[in-house]
């Protein structure tokens, strides 16, 4: 069995887990990543994201002043620093990392609160000082299609990158620090040994560390020991798992271009990859057990093809398809990321981003690096896994959420006869309410699944839960 010693175990090989390991390494610290180096890597989020840097785009009309105050202004401070953190990946990968200016939110038919979501993204940029331009729907480029849209707004703030160059370019980084060591392997264990942690890997190999970082996305703390996840105490965190595709495509699209989010997803969105390869992007569908073995739903290619064709480009039906992706996005209950150190001062989270996980990663990295070299500096971060979560009751989460629930339902499409879209809002929210409150055995298994992610998102399992209890 072989044995090491270091300053720090990165258990995690996504972006997050490279990017921490990254930032320690420039701390003068001894790093070991633990997690697999070569092979498919099912599941990872990193790999199949769209990697649109959306400080603001991500704003919803229904969301709390208070809550887009903090998550913008978290956002806001990864953006700032994002192009300088690139050249020194880059400086230190011998890559070059190009990052594709601007984004574009559009609004259409299909989006019945699209404007109110465009004005509150205007709101939030404008409040942090940034901009955002409107323009005629016609002046986007690559724009084409069939719904014909509404508005458009351009974010020049925003932009996209290519995650796999990016975690491509942070790994060769790494590989060639001499103080980083990477076992190309998953964490079976944690436990302590006398004053070190112990983590076991699953070729034999333990490492004895001083620091824990778990960055292994939706199932980072379940390599915990019992007694340590107990004194860990961190949050649950739920999978959003995301289908995207990649394709070659007959027109050009020099930055990208979006919708607002919709049905409990960011909406339907088009990224620049180059040499005429875009990325497709993406479904949200919550789950509480991962799967990461499965494979895209042939619905679930469908929704991405039909609602990007039809709202963004109707040349996309000739694209050329190279590869469909599946990722799960770690989310927390407040959809706030764990990022810091635990009710353990030798383990720390870097996980729970959601779909902000690219944007957030270098901002994330140097919170848990500030915790680790300055104990206690982050103790008061909001995104602190020891924080407070101030979660709804089903009851009061319904009203606002049932117009989502109905997008999603219609996906792919979203269209159905005139007035029926609010006659299904109106029952769904009678049954939720039912469901909230009742005492049959159906409302009582609905109420046990809503426990366990007591979250919008999580309304779609709901009724199909409901569906399958007699």
């Amino acid at each position: 069995m072989n044995q090491f010693v270091t300053d720090v175990v990165v258990a995690g090989s996504g972006l997050l887990g490279l990017a921490t390991a990254f930032e320690l390494l420039s701390r003068d610290l001894d790093v070991t990543v633990v997690g697999p180096r070569t092979g498919d890597h099912a599941g990872q989020a990193s790999r199949a994201a769209g990697a649109m840097l959306t400080v603001f785009s991500e704003v919803e009309a229904s969301h709390d002043p208070q809550r887009v105050s903090l998550e913008v202004g978290e956002r806001l401070a990864a953006r700032t620093g994002y192009e300088a953190w690139l050249d020194r990946v880059g400086t230190a990968s011998k890559r070059t990392l190009p990052l594709v200016p601007g984004v574009w939110v559009i609004s259409n038919g299909y989006g019945p609160d699209d404007a109110a979501n465009l004005r509150a993204i205007v709101m939030a940029a404008e409040t942090h000082g940034c901009r955002a331009e409107s323009a005629a729907p016609t002046d986007v480029p690559g724009l084409a299609p069939q719904v014909r849209a509404h508005e458009a707004l351009w974010l020049p703030d925003e932009a996209s990158v290519d995650p796999m160059l990016l975690v491509e370019a942070l790994a060769t980084a790494l590989s060639v620090n001499p103080r980083c060591r990477w076992l190309d392997t998953n964490v079976t264990a944690v436990k302590e040994r006398g004053e070190h942690l112990a983590v076991d890997a699953a070729d034999g190999s333990t490492v004895l560390a001083a620091h824990l970082v778990l960055a292994a996305g939706t199932g980072t703390t379940g390599l915990l020991a019992p007694a340590l996840a107990e004194q860990v105490d961190a949050p649950p965190l739920r999978s959003g798992r995301g289908v995207s595709l990649l394709a070659r495509v007959p027109f050009s699209l020099p930055a990208a271009v979006r919708t607002p989010n919709r049905g409990f997803a960011c909406g339907s969105h088009m990224v620049p990859r180059g040499d005429g390869t875009i990325y497709l992007g993406a479904t949200n569908r919550l789950s509480t057990a991962p799967d990461y073995s499965q494979p895209a739903a042939l619905d679930e290619i469908a929704t991405l093809i039909h609602d990007a064709t039809a709202e963004l480009n109707t040349q996309l039906r000739d694209a050329a398809l190279i590869e469909v992706r599946v990722g799960h996005r770690p989310v927390t209950l407040d959809h706030l990321p764990l990022i810091g150190c635990t009710g353990h001062p030798m383990i720390h989270l870097a996980t729970g981003t959601y779909r902000c996980g690219v944007l957030l990663a270098p901002h994330a990295a140097v919170i848990v690096a500030d915790g680790i070299t300055a104990p206690g500096s982050t103790a008061t971060h909001p995104y602190s896994p020891r924080r407070a979560m101030h979660l709804p009751a089903l009851d009061d989460l319904i009203g606002g959420a049932t117009r989502g629930l109905v997008d999603m339902l219609c996906q792919p499409g979203g269209s159905l006869p005139p007035g029926t879209h609010e006659m299904l809002e109106r029952f769904l929210e009678a049954a939720l309410q039912e469901f909230a409150s009742g005492t049959s055995t159906r409302a009582v298994a609905v109420r046990r699944l809503w426990q366990r992610a007591p979250m919008a998102e999580c309304l779609p399992l709901l009724l199909d839960a409901a569906g399958r209890v007699r």
